[in-house]
């Protein structure tokens, strides 16, 4: 069973005379740094593997040096156990990525180790190795997947509810987003929007992601839990983060999906560890759940459930209702929504 320690910072108090000369860096040991999550919602399984580096001058200016956070020689695997037996075996690939948040360290480029896989077996444990440089770090780690968890309501075939006929008389409508939590031990629900944009440089498809809410293990009363998508504040949001553009000359429902993540307690504990410390103390712990090395091997459990925006005969993801409040509602009127599903009223259908 892998151990899972809690390291802690310690402080170094310098005595000095005002002639001695000093260096704040101590004894450098490399340390690898893992970071890899595996999730049965997606295809590919991405591991991110560095080092803790030290060196005498800017430390802002080194981390942009990639050579300095990568090893050179790398072998990982993945054991997929069950019932004591080992079922497959994945030897991870190297790629370089493109698309890497601008931040502290280097970028937008970014070395990553991964497998394809769609089909995680939900009862089996995954066993990680890595060797690097050579048997000059052996890492291991041993994780079990997020299971149990599915979106109950709404149904693939039923429409978001935002609006009623009569928002001034009647007030906006909210829409339950009701989820099985399994054996998770945090969970976010996230909606996305897709809308066509058409302009005079032609038509291009945009999102607006909104999140939800989140819910906890310590929030966590029964086996199902419920996150409300409220009307008034889908509107209000849209009109935040869409902007108004004299060029655009209409916009489109395409659809929506709801996208719930569920995070294993492993994976739970990092995130609070990791978090900034509200307090005036430094010496926060560190957690880590992998032999050789400082990081994390877990899960998470990502179930999405997507409505395209009309469906023959009826099926709609955005009802009548909520549709005509888009298109004519205080919020969002300036963003000139339309609808363009057939038989839809002319004063809110596109010409």
């Amino acid at each position: 069973m892998i151990k899972k320690i809690f390291f802690f910072s310690l402080g170094v108090a310098f005595l000095m005379g005002c002639n001695t000369k000093f260096s704040v860096n101590g004894e450098y040991i490399e340390q690898p740094i893992v970071h890899f999550l595996l999730d049965q919602g997606k295809e590919y399984h991405f591991l991110k593997l560095n080092k803790t580096f030290l060196k005498e001058g800017d430390a802002n200016e080194f981390a942009k040096d990639p050579a300095l956070s990568n090893f050179d020689h790398v072998v990982a695997t993945v054991k997929e156990i069950k019932n004591g037996s080992t079922l497959r075996t994945w030897t991870l690939q190297d790629t370089v990525i493109q698309n890497k948040q601008e931040g502290t360290f280097y970028g937008p480029e970014q070395k990553l180790y991964f497998f394809k896989a769609n089909d995680l077996d939900e009862e089996a444990i995954y066993r990680l190795n890595i060797d690097v440089d050579n048997g000059n770090h052996l890492i291991s780690g041993q994780t079990e997947l997020v299971k149990g968890v599915q979106i109950n309501y709404p149904q693939p075939n039923q429409s978001f509810n935002f609006a009623d006929n009569n928002v001034l008389l009647n007030g906006y409508k909210s829409t339950p987003i009701t989820f099985t939590s399994g054996n998770g031990a945090y969970y976010k629900v996230q909606l996305r929007f897709d809308y066509k944009e058409v302009s005079s440089s032609g038509s291009e498809i945009k999102s607006v992601l909104w999140n939800l809410g989140e819910v906890d293990a310590g929030d966590v009363i029964s086996s199902t839990n419920t996150i409300f998508a409220d009307g008034e504040a889908f509107y209000e949001y849209l009109g935040q983060k869409i902007p108004v553009d004299s060029d655009v000359t209409e916009r489109n429902v395409r659809g929506f999906e709801i996208i719930l993540t569920a995070a294993s307690s492993d994976l739970y504990t990092y995130i609070l560890t990791n978090e900034p410390s509200s307090s005036l103390a430094q010496n926060k712990p560190t957690y880590s759940n992998v032999e050789g090395a400082l990081g994390i091997f877990s899960s998470r459990a990502t179930i999405t459930q997507y409505k395209p925006y009309f469906t023959p005969p009826s099926m709609r993801a955005l009802n009548q209702n909520s549709t005509k409040e888009l298109c004519n509602g205080p919020y969002t009127v300036a963003l000139d929504f339309c609808s363009d599903i057939a038989g839809d009223p002319s004063s809110y259908a596109c010409n």
